[in-house]
């Protein structure tokens, strides 16, 4: 596939009881890999986090902050969230194992269809909401709601991911009071404040 990031470093034969058949994508906080789930026979995506994060003073916050993005997207299944199967350690590396959605992120979607038709903005914006409103009414707040992290797939489902920054309502905040905390050219007013956004 062209669109899989270059790999430069060897891929895992397995994390868990996945078989690595793939690089997604990779980010300053970890790996994203696809995945084959044996026991059902299905392609997951399996995300890591980098073990340098994991060590020195910041390695139980990032260690938190990544089993945060479960809890927050397991307790909310709907068909514009991508859905989280598991959460594992292989040899003291955390993973999460995770719907393989198959789709472009929707900056990706936009540069490919300039101008979008007004009832394709529409019908994304509404699926959009759509998660947003069934995470809130889970007692989640994504927090960092921007185009990288929403994947419109070919038949125009959308799919909001990458719940790591979440508020839980019904749990400690995973910043201080007072921290910004989000994408900033995607933050809301109130979130340079270190305020928490609605």
């Amino acid at each position: 596939m062209s669109d899989q990031p270059e790999i430069t470093t060897p891929l895992p034969l397995r994390i868990g009881r996945y078989r690595v058949t793939g690089l997604l994508g990779r980010g300053a906080m970890g790996m994203v890999y696809l995945g084959h789930d044996p026991a059902i026979d299905r392609a997951v995506a399996l995300k890591t986090i980098h073990r340098r994060l994991l060590t020195g003073e910041e390695g139980a916050e990032w260690l938190e902050r990544f089993r945060r993005e479960v809890r927050a997207a397991g307790r909310c299944l709907h068909p514009n969230i991508v859905t989280v199967f598991e959460y594992g350690e292989e040899a003291g590396a955390p993973y999460i194992a995770m719907e393989y959605v198959q789709g472009r992120e929707l900056r990706e979607y936009l540069k490919e269809r300039q101008p979008l038709p007004l009832a394709n903005a529409v019908a994304i914006i509404v699926q959009v909401l759509q998660a947003l409103g069934h995470a809130h009414t889970c007692g989640v707040v994504h927090r960092d709601i921007k185009p990288g992290n929403i994947i419109v797939m070919a038949d125009g489902q959308v799919k909001v991911t990458d719940f790591g920054i979440a508020r839980l309502e019904t749990g400690t905040a995973m910043t201080q009071h007072g921290m910004a905390v989000g994408t900033p050219a995607y933050m809301a007013p109130e979130q340079f404040g270190g305020q928490e956004a609605d």
